[in-house]
C-alpha cells in the first residue's frame, strides 16, 4: 500500500478518535445538464466523422481500386509516429492547462486541421493513389489527436464524484454513438437529395459527409469553449504541471500508477484485436456475405443498441465496482464475436448479422466505463506524484482506441490479403473465408476473454477511490491554508517553533521518488 494512503488514513483515524473530521467534503453538486450539453456538442460531430473510419479502407478498396496490401502499409505509416505525438500532444496540452487554465486553443486548433483533413480524405481525386490516402488520413488523424486529448483531460475536471464522473462519460459515450448513428443515416440523406442512387456507402455519400463536417464540428467547438468552464471542479497542482515533462517523468508518471498499468493492459487487447474486427466489418458483411444494400441499417441498428447500453452500463458503474461491471461486458462480447464466425453467406446472413452484430456492439458499448476509471486514475497519480498528468493519460487511452485501432485495421487488412481475400467480390478460396473469419471473429473474441481476466482484480474499488478523493481534499485545503498564512504578517511575539507542528503534513506532499513503496 503506498505510504500516502497510509499516511491520510493514520492521521484520519486519529482525527476521528477526537471527534474531528479533517478533509471532510460537502456531497458535490450534480453538474448542469447545460454544461454536459456544451460538452458533448464536439463528441457528436467527432462521432458523424468517425463513422467511415473502419470501412474507408475498404470503400477506396472497392470503388478506387486500391490493393489491401498497399493501403495496409499507408495505414501503418500514418500511425508510426503515434507513440510520440500522443504523449507530446497529452504533456503539452497539460503544460497549457497549468499556464492558462484552459484547453481552449487546443480544441480550435484541432477543428481547424480536422476538416481539412476530412474533406481531402472525402473528397478524392478521380483516380486517388496510396500516398494521397494516407497524407489525407495522417492530416485528419492529426486533427483528431489534437482536439479529443485535451477534451478527455478536461472531461476529468469536472468533477471528482463517483456517480458524477460515471455521468460525464456517459453523456460522452452517448454522444460518440449518437454521432455515429448519424452518419448512417447520411447515405439516405444522400439519396434524398440526388447526390447517390441508393443507400450504399461510397465517395458520392461520403462527399455529403464532408460537407456537413466543414459547417458541424467548428460551430460544436466554439458553443463548447464558450459555455463550457475551463476548470470546474478541478484541483490540479499547477505549479508541478509547469515542470518540463521528459521522457523519464513520463516513465515515472506511468510506473508509479500500477491502476494506470493494469487498466491499459486490458484496454490493449480489446483495441487490438476488436480494431481488427472493425477494420474488416466492411469486407466481411459487405463482400463475404454479400450485404452491401443492407450494411447501413445492419450498423444503424448496432448503434441503436449501443445507444441502449451506454445508460445501462454507465447507471451499473454507478452502483457497482466499475471493472467487475466492465469484466461482465467483455465475457459478452466475446462470446458474441466468436459467434459471428458461424455466419455463412446466403438467406441467413441477414438475419444472423442483424442479430449478432448489434449484440456485439451492445456489450462493447461498456467500455464507456473505462474512461471514468482512468478519471480515477488520475487522481491516483496527483496523490503520489503531485502532478496532474490529466492530459499524458488521456493521451495514452486515445492513442488505445485511436491509434491502435487503426493500426489493427491495417494489420487485418494485411492478414485477409494474405489469405488471398478478393475485396472486389466474387467467389472466395477456403483460406480466404478462414482468413476473413480469424480477423472479423475469432481473435476479437480471444481478445476480450483476456481483457475480462486481467480487469477483474483491478485494485482502485469504490472505497479505494473515496480515500483517494479525500486524501486529495484533505491535502488541497491543507496547501490552501498554508499558503493563506504565509501572507499573514506574523504576529509580534509568535512562537518561532510553531512551523515545526505541521511537520507531520508533509507525508502527503513527500516527493514519491524518494517513497519506497509509491
Amino acid at each position: 500500500m503506498p505510504r500516502t494512503l497510509d499516511a491520510w488514513r493514520a492521521r484520519r483515524a486519529s482525527a476521528t478518535a477526537s471527534a474531528t473530521t479533517p478533509g471532510a467534503t460537502a456531497a458535490p453538486s450534480r453538474l448542469p445538464r447545460r454544461i454536459l450539453i456544451a460538452f458533448t456538442l464536439p463528441t457528436i460531430v467527432l462521432g458523424i466523422m468517425h463513422g467511415p473510419e473502419g470501412v474507408i479502407q475498404g470503400v477506396y478498396a472497392k470503388h478506387a481500386g486500391l490493393a489491401l496490401g498497399g493501403l495496409a502499409v499507408a495505414l501503418l505509416i500514418t500511425k508510426m509516429f503515434d507513440a510520440v505525438t500522443y504523449p507530446l500532444i497529452g504533456s503539452l496540452s497539460d503544460r497549457t492547462f497549468a499556464r492558462t487554465g484552459s484547453r481552449r486553443r487546443w480544441i480550435l486548433g484541432g477543428t481547424v486541421v480536422s476538416v481539412v483533413g476530412m474533406w481531402a480524405l472525402l473528397h478524392p481525386p478521380s483516380n486517388p493513389t496510396v500516398v494521397y490516402f494516407g497524407v489525407s488520413m495522417s492530416v485528419l488523424y492529426l486533427g483528431w489527436k489534437t482536439i479529443e486529448i485535451p477534451l478527455q483531460a478536461w472531461s476529468y475536471g469536472l468533477t471528482t464524484d463517483y456517480a458524477q464522473r460515471a455521468r460525464v462519460q456517459g453523456w460522452r459515450g452517448m454522444g460518440q454513438i449518437g454521432g455515429q448513428l448519424l452518419f448512417f443515416l447520411v447515405p439516405a440523406l444522400a439519396l434524398g437529395i440526388g447526390v447517390t442512387d441508393s443507400t450504399e456507402i461510397d465517395f458520392r455519400s461520403l462527399g455529403v459527409l464532408a460537407v456537413i463536417a466543414l459547417i458541424a464540428l467548428p460551430i460544436a467547438a466554439i458553443v463548447m469553449v464558450l459555455v463550457v468552464p475551463a476548470g470546474v471542479a478541478t484541483t490540479a497542482d499547477a505549479s508541478a504541471t509547469t515542470l518540463r515533462l521528459r521522457l523519464r517523468a513520463t516513465i515515472d508518471a506511468m510506473r508509479s500508477n500500477p491502476p494506470l498499468l493494469r487498466l491499459l493492459a486490458a484496454f490493449l487487447p480489446v483495441n487490438l484485436l476488436t480494431g481488427m474486427s472493425t477494420g474488416l466489418a466492411y469486407l466481411y458483411i459487405d463482400v463475404y456475405l454479400g450485404l452491401s444494400a443492407e450494411l447501413p441499417a445492419i450498423l444503424a441498428t448496432s448503434l441503436l443498441t449501443s445507444i441502449v447500453g451506454i445508460p445501462i452500463w454507465t447507471a451499473l458503474s454507478g452502483r457497482f465496482e466499475r471493472h467487475r461491471v466492465w469484466a461482465f461486458a467483455l465475457v459478452g462480447g466475446g462470446l458474441a464475436c466468436a459467434a459471428f464466425a458461424l455466419v455463412e453467406p446466403g438467406p441467413g446472413a441477414f438475419v444472423g448479422c442483424i442479430v449478432l452484430f448489434p449484440i456485439v456492439t451492445l456489450v462493447l458499448s461498456g467500455s464507456v466505463v473505462v474512461y471514468t476509471m482512468s478519471a480515477d486514475v488520475v487522481d491516483y497519480g496527483r496523490l503520489h506524484t503531485g502532478q496532474d498528468h490529466g492530459g499524458l493519460y488521456g493521451s495514452m487511452f486515445a492513442f488505445l482506441q485511436k491509434s491502435l485501432i487503426g493500426v489493427a485495421g491495417a494489420i487485418g487488412l494485411a492478414l485477409v490479403g494474405a489469405f488471398g481475400f478478393d475485396a472486389t467480390g466474387g467467389d472466395q478460396t477456403t483460406p480466404a473465408i478462414v482468413g476473413i473469419k480469424l480477423g472479423f471473429a475469432i481473435a476479437p473474441a480471444v481478445g476480450l476473454l483476456a481483457a475480462a481476466a486481467i480487469i477483474w482484480r483491478y485494485p482502485l474499488d469504490r472505497a479505494r477511490i473515496a480515500e483517494v478523493q479525500a486524501a486529495l481534499a484533505e491535502r488541497d485545503a491543507g496547501e490552501a491554508g498554508a499558503t493563506d498564512a504565509d501572507a499573514q504578517p506574523e504576529p509580534a511575539g509568535a512562537d518561532a517553533s510553531a512551523p515545526a507542528a505541521t511537520a507531520a503534513d508533509t507525508s502527503l506532499r513527500r516527493d514519491p521518488r524518494s517513497d519506497p513503496d509509491a
